[in-house]
Order: C-alpha cells, then sequence, then structure tokens
C-alpha cells in the first residue's frame, strides 16, 4: 500500500515537471533511416542512464518503445513512471537473482517483440554501471531482430545533478531538452564476441560525438 502512494506522489511530481519542458527534436532522418533499414520498421535506440527522465519524457506519447527496468525496488518506480508516459515497461535486471536471470528473460521479451515491429529503448550503462559503459546486451538485440542500433541523447539546458553513480540528471522546470540521435548501425547475425566489444565501443564514441558537438 505505501509503495503505490509513493509511487503515485513520484508521478504527480515528474508528471508536473515534465509539463513544463521545452522539446527540441534533431537528427530526426537517423531515425527515419534506422527504421526503414527494418522490414517491421523495428529500431532499438540506446542512451545514457543519467539521461532517463529527459529521454522518456521527450519520446512520451509516441510511439509505445519497451523500456526495460531493473526488478529492484527502484525498478518498480521506474516501471510504474514509465507505464505512466507510455512506454512498455520490460522488468529485467544485469545481476542474478537465485537461478532467475532477470537480464537475459528481458533480452527475450525484446527480442519477441521487436521481430513483431516493437521498438525498444536501452539505457546502455544500466541498472548499475560503470557510468558511460555500454554493455552487450543492445548488440544482442540487434544481431537477434535486424534492427538498427541508433545513438541517442536527451540533453537538459538546465537540470538538477544528483550523486549517484551514474551523476543522474533531472530537468529542472522550463528547461529545454534538446534529443538528438546519432548515425546508426547494423550489426551482422554471426557477430563475434570481439565484434560485439568493438559494437559497444562504436556505441560510446558515438554518443560521446553528439554531447561534444551539442549546441544550444
Amino acid at each position: 500500500m505505501i509503495h503505490s502512494i509513493l509511487q503515485n506522489i513520484a508521478w504527480v511530481f515528474i508528471k508536473a515537471l515534465v509539463s513544463t519542458y521545452r522539446f527540441e527534436r534533431e537528427d530526426q532522418e537517423q531515425l527515419e533511416k534506422a527504421l526503414t533499414h527494418h522490414p517491421k520498421r523495428a529500431v532499438v535506440i540506446g542512451c545514457w542512464h543519467e539521461q532517463m527522465i529527459a529521454f522518456l519524457s521527450i519520446h512520451s506519447g509516441s510511439f509505445p518503445y519497451m523500456a526495460m527496468a531493473s526488478r529492484s525496488k527502484d525498478g518498480e518506480y521506474a516501471a510504474f513512471i514509465c507505464r505512466k508516459l507510455g512506454f512498455i515497461p520490460v522488468r529485467g535486471s544485469s545481476r542474478k537473482r537465485g537461478k532467475e536471470k532477470g537480464g537475459k528473460e528481458a533480452i527475450e521479451t525484446y527480442i519477441s517483440n521487436m521481430n513483431e515491429g516493437g521498438r525498444g529503448g536501452i539505457t546502455l550503462d544500466g541498472p548499475k554501471g560503470p557510468r558511460h559503459t555500454c554493455k552487450p546486451g543492445i548488440v544482442i538485440i540487434a544481431q537477434q531482430t535486424g534492427a538498427m542500433i541508433l545513438p541517442g541523447g536527451a540533453y537538459a539546458q538546465k537540470y538538477w545533478e544528483f550523486n549517484s553513480w551514474d551523476k543522474f540528471k533531472l530537468p529542472k522546470p522550463f528547461s529545454r531538452i534538446k534529443l538528438r540521435y546519432g548515425e546508426p548501425f547494423a550489426v551482422p547475425a554471426d557477430i563475434s564476441q570481439t565484434q560485439i566489444i568493438e559494437a559497444c565501443r562504436l556505441m560510446e564514441e558515438r554518443i560521446k560525438k553528439l554531447e561534444d558537438t551539442l549546441v544550444w
């Protein structure tokens, strides 16, 4: 009961904040390029965990993207907010819980839905970091679905930065938020372990380029 009350309080706060944001979308041709690559217009977008609120809020009301949330208590709040913003929360974790591997199950859910034309969003360094280090899940999803990987970033002009592992950024009221996409890329179906690592590094480089070329 208490969790339900706290979730709704959190949602009221986030909803009020989001209603004040001013959104600017750039690089939409990169999104379209990624969508047209797949016969059912599936795509998997990656961003850093610190941008989660900005990224969710700017995509709210668009195509119902899948969004991964951990199976922790914090993940319950994230899943609740995702659902309220119009996303499809997929519960998973990069950590084992007994014999259960939530991360593997979540990836399988992404693959199944994207093979039917779904679209997915991944926080590349979530849920526990290391910060700005791309994990291989997004590459495996792209390999299994044939969808392109699309680097993304949602940058708030003004924000509060938390003292957390990811330096989580919460956009301040009335902040401008820019959505940017990098050059999408595909991975081969027979990708090797070495190529998976290379794809992760490429993702990191392309997101860094988005940040380095950001202009207000």
